[in-house]
């Protein structure tokens, strides 16, 4: 017969006898929940991001007392992984209920329940004190489960995260500059990149935390945005190619050495130079074909060609190649005098000459004005006055 070296009790009463142990005490000498009373853990009391697994995350929930609890129950969950005795392989978080009913599980399997029991959030440090209780198996001969408990107070205190410390003392690491080629941003191109960063910007600040604007800065040629990372101000800046085209440059600038590590430090800066067409805009070809321009994207242009009122595309590469550039015309207003199969005539509303034309492939009614263009000498319909 062998009897428990701590109580005396015999195998045939205690039960199998594990590590010399009777059932009892073998649960009591070897308990599987080690997690200390008490846990800290902070907040940004700027963005209310938090760490998670040492790396600071952004909350789920921006509400104050849902992010509390949210803070604090990551570092409860966080801790508990720490703190289950090494013989538990492997644990589950799950509902009181669903705890309470488990009466077997394989060796090395821990179900885990938590909730608060009490609370004192009003102030920092927010105060939250859990019920935590766990049920294991960690040797084949047991017949009941461990089954422990216990109260742990969770403190929540206020800090500032490395992001917010930057970016409240004014750090940039970058400068993204958007410029238009031979020529200065409109307001409707400055609208609409600035409404453009600023949905990328909050699309990057989910996988890069250091990806926000320090500031903007409006200048007559263009737009300035200081970035807090070098790689959201590349990413804009492919984004802004994307949308309107372009081409992107870099440039970098010593700014100091690291006290930590004694490496220099360098500031990149990032330009954007969106092409100089915009819509509008009349264009002639190496060819000497004239179009006029209905739309300007990340992909090419699409133009129209004057001489045979046919829409087409061309891609950057196309442009270039071809050698398109911007062309002056001189705009005016012509009344349709007569029509025939092949030509027809008009009369300039401002000088009331007339003048001849071959008739372009459109509808023409006698009597209506029409907009007129002259380019290099020869003159385009543009369209009926409206």
């Amino acid at each position: 017969m062998r009897f428990c070296y701590r109580c005396g009790i015999s195998e045939s009463e205690g039960g199998p006898l594990i590590d010399g142990l009777c059932q009892i005490c073998y649960r009591k000498e070897n308990p599987v929940l080690l997690i200390e009373g008490e846990i800290n853990t902070e907040l940004c009391g700027n963005c209310g991001s938090y760490k998670k697994r040492g790396v600071w995350v952004d909350p789920h929930s921006y509400e104050l007392e849902e992010l509390i609890f949210e803070v604090a129950d990551n570092a409860l969950l966080e801790t508990i992984g720490d703190s289950l005795d090494e013989r538990i392989r492997e644990f589950k978080i799950v509902h009181f209920d669903e705890l309470e009913e488990t009466v077997e599980l394989p060796v090395g399997k821990a179900l885990v329940a938590f909730r608060p029991i009490d609370w004192h959030i009003e102030y920092f440090p927010a105060i939250i004190t859990y019920e935590v209780r766990v049920k294991a198996k960690t040797h084949e001969l047991q017949r009941e489960l461990h089954d422990e408990a216990k109260k742990v107070t969770v403190y929540v205190r206020q800090t500032v995260c490395p992001r917010c410390s930057k970016f409240l003392g004014g750090y940039f690491e970058a400068i993204l500059q958007v410029r238009a080629e031979d020529r200065p941003l409109t307001e409707e191109e400055r609208k609409a990149i600035g409404k453009l960063v600023e949905d990328k910007v909050d699309e990057i600040m989910r996988r890069d935390r250091m990806g926000f604007i320090q500031d903007t800065i409006e200048k007559e040629e263009g737009l300035d945005f200081y970035m807090g990372s070098t790689s959201s101000a590349r990413k804009l800046a492919q984004a802004i190619r994307e949308r309107f085209g372009g081409t992107i440059s870099e440039a970098y600038e010593l700014v100091g050495v690291d006290r930590q590590t004694s490496r220099e430090v360098y500031r990149t800066s990032v330009s954007v130079r969106i092409p100089k067409f915009q819509k509008g805009d009349l264009v002639t070809d190496r060819h000497g074909n004239v179009y006029e321009v209905e739309r300007v994207d990340g992909k090419g242009m699409g133009m129209r060609n004057l001489a045979t009122l046919e829409s087409e595309h061309r891609d950057w590469k196309t442009i270039k190649r071809e050698g398109m550039d911007v062309v002056e015309g001189e705009i005016s207003e012509a009344m349709v005098t007569s029509i025939t199969p092949t030509e027809v005539q008009l009369m300039d509303m401002q000088t009331y000459e007339t003048y001849e034309l071959g008739r372009p492939p459109m509808e023409l009614r006698e009597g209506e004005v029409y907009r007129m263009v002259e380019v290099r000498g020869r003159k385009y319909f543009l369209g009926r006055k409206e």
